[in-house]
């Protein structure tokens, strides 16, 4: 029939063909049908034109290759139940092929050699539910850069030997995988890099992935719907979405077994999952996702879990330090501010404080020169401490509470020693203006109760009484005057000639002053703290507005 004309169909339904049959560039005007018949060395119908369907169906057999290259057909390419064994080369052969209905290939549909729809235009949907596509090695279906207007289903009892390839394929609906078994030896089963879908990617009710399932690049209009898929245990990145985006949402539960992803720079509008139904090895650098949805878990601890199955938390010490990423930490912290969850938000912020010392990147020295400078080194390990003293006290800024009930601690502490201290035996504070000491009447509090001031009872009434609350008060506030400090004191022994002796002399008085000391330096540093807090925590607001 090569270049041929045919003003009608051509129905050869049931017949068996022992040579080649040979279409090429022929123009059929109605149907060809070909259902039941038998070729034992296959159909060459490049560049055919068939103004309405073809069919291929009901006990189809081709021992030979089945060729459409360029064909186009007006109605659908119907293969339902048909089967395609050619031993070597393609099975079904359909190139640039151009069809304005769909593509059937269910029902029992069995091919033993590679199905290509490369760079093939489809009205309607590419349909493969049930089809078994076997091969031992290569691609066993290839519809690279295709344009499929409905959907492409590869569900139910779908089955792949081998790889099948939709890198940069468009489909105008939906990616429905549903119980399809992907069973390629070698990596990967399914490969969608580039593919723009703007429908959904249902990967659900036992999808079986043997080898790497790629969406990398993939541009998805829908979800990314993996509750209940089975993918692979072994590979580094089983399920790849890198650089990959999903409008709506993506769902990762009830996996069986963890899966291994990479979702490096992938944007999702939704997130929602299960914290087992992520590997140990996981990706999430560049990660963006809007909220955490449906059952999935907002709490603080569970998420810090997710955060640490990734990558750089499993590899050495060195080079995890080298490989830390701030941006999943600062992302799970945003999304769980805007959702209002704050008390969890700063969770994790104080744990993101936590791993940024831990990977060392305080006072990180990046030039390589000045690492072995004394300076440098010593700033880094002040830097560090600092760092570690302002995540005790306040929790780095997250938890001021923890800030102000540390003063009250101390204040309290300093308070019940210098009570203790100010009693007799020690007797280690007493009035501070000399008038006091000078003036013979108030002598005998020298002599009363073993020389202790703060229960003499020759001490005029007009003179600030000591009070071991408002002492410690006083002392551990800064710009804050009680008068307790300025009319009381320890009362200090005569130094020691030799400054060493003086400098271990650890007298009641001496413990006084050492705690005065203590107090002042914590009162100023908590006090600058709070300043910073607050300041921080204006500037946050005011960025919000």
């Amino acid at each position: 029939l090569r270049n041929c004309d045919v003003p009608h169909g051509i129905t050869l339904a049931r017949c068996k063909f022992d040579g080649l049959i040979v279409a090429m560039d022929a123009h059929i005007v109605g149907i060809l049908f070909l259902s039941g018949s038998h070729l034992l060395e296959g159909l060459h119908a490049d560049r055919l034109q068939c103004d309405s369907s073809v069919f291929l169906r009901e006990d189809f057999r081709s021992l030979g290759s089945v060729r459409l290259m360029s064909a186009q057909i007006g109605g659908d390419l119907d293969c339902a139940d048909g089967k395609f064994e050619c031993k070597t080369g393609n099975a079904l052969l359909a190139d640039g092929a151009v069809v304005k209905g769909n593509v059937v290939l269910h029902k029992k549909f069995k091919a033993t050699g590679e199905v290509r729809f490369t760079h093939a235009e489809i009205g309607g949907n590419l349909d493969c539910s049930d089809g078994q596509f076997a091969r031992k090695e290569g691609a066993a279906l290839t519809a690279v850069g295709a344009v499929v207007r409905g959907s492409v289903f590869l569900r139910d009892q779908f089955r792949a030997t081998s790889t099948v390839w939709l890198s940069g394929a468009q489909i105008g609906g939906h990616l429905e995988c549903s119980g399809g078994k992907f069973e390629s030896k070698k990596s990967p089963s399914l490969a969608a890099e580039s593919a723009v879908i703007k429908g959904n990617v249902i990967l659900t009710q036992q999808f079986k992935a043997t080898g790497e399932v790629w969406f990398l690049k993939a541009q998805i209009g829908g979800g990314l719907d993996c509750r209940g898929g089975r993918f692979a245990l072994t590979c580094r990145a089983a399920l790849d979405l890198q650089t990959a985006i999903i409008q709506t949402g993506f769902h990762l539960s009830d996996v069986g077994a963890p899966v291994s992803i990479d979702a490096t720079y992938a944007q999702i509008g939704a997130l929602s999952d299960e914290l087992n139904a992520w590997a140990k090895g996981s990706t999430l650098d560049g990660l963006v996702y809007k909220s955490l949805a449906g059952t999935a878990p907002t709490n603080a601890a569970t998420r810090i879990k997710w955060l640490k199955l990734q990558r750089d938390q499993d590899l050495g010490e060195d080079e995890a330090k080298q490989r830390f990423r701030p941006q999943p930490w600062k992302q799970l912290q945003k999304v769980l501010l805007e959702m209002g969850h704050d008390a969890d938000a700063r969770e994790v912020g104080v744990a993101y404080e936590d791993q940024l010392r831990k990977a060392d990147r305080i006072g990180q020295i990046t030039d390589a020169r000045k690492a072995k400078n004394i300076f440098p080194v010593v700033r880094r390990q002040c830097s560090r401490g600092l760092h570690w003293v302002f995540g005790f006290l306040a929790g780095y800024g997250y938890r001021p509470i923890r800030l102000f009930m540390s003063l009250v601690g101390v204040w309290l502490f300093c308070a019940l020693v210098y009570w203790w201290l100010a009693l007799p035996p020690y007797n280690a504070l007493g009035p501070t203006a000399p008038l006091v000491f000078q003036n013979a009447a108030y002598a005998a509090c020298t002599e009363e109760n073993k020389g202790n001031w703060m229960l003499c009872k020759s001490l005029p009434a007009e003179y600030t009484t000591f009070s071991p609350l408002a002492y410690s008060l006083d002392i551990l506030l800064p710009l804050v005057d009680l008068g307790q400090e300025k009319h009381w004191g320890p009362l200090i022994p005569t130094p020691q000639r030799h400054f060493v002796v003086e400098l271990f002399s650890f007298s009641p008085a001496h413990w006084v002053r050492l705690l005065n000391w203590f107090e002042i330096l914590y009162g100023w540093i908590a006090s600058l703290l709070f300043v910073a807090i607050v300041s921080g925590i204006s500037r946050r607001s005011e960025t919000e507005k």
